[in-house]
């Protein structure tokens, strides 16, 4: 199974950026807050696990990747 590409529920598009793996990608902060990092689009990985990339634009560098959750069928995920 290739990985699915969900969205965020209350997210606002920052920008593309270029991952060194993913290629160009739409990141995304929490709306109604201060962008101090950005993050890919949620997605489910072969294992079942929601995951996304964490880009600090203080160093200006990917950070990490975050597990959000196991996948139950949602579209849609929430920043916390």
């Amino acid at each position: 199974m290739a990985e699915k590409e969900l969205k965020w529920s209350n997210g606002v598009e920052w920008g593309e950026i270029e991952h060194p793996v993913l290629g160009m990608i739409m990141t995304y902060f929490k709306s109604g807050t201060p962008c101090y990092d950005s993050y890919s689009a949620p997605r489910v990985s072969e294992d079942g696990g929601i995951y996304c990339e964490r880009f600090c634009h203080d160093d200006g560098v990917w950070k990490d990747t975050i597990w959000i959750g196991e996948h139950e069928g949602e579209e849609e995920i929430a920043f916390g």
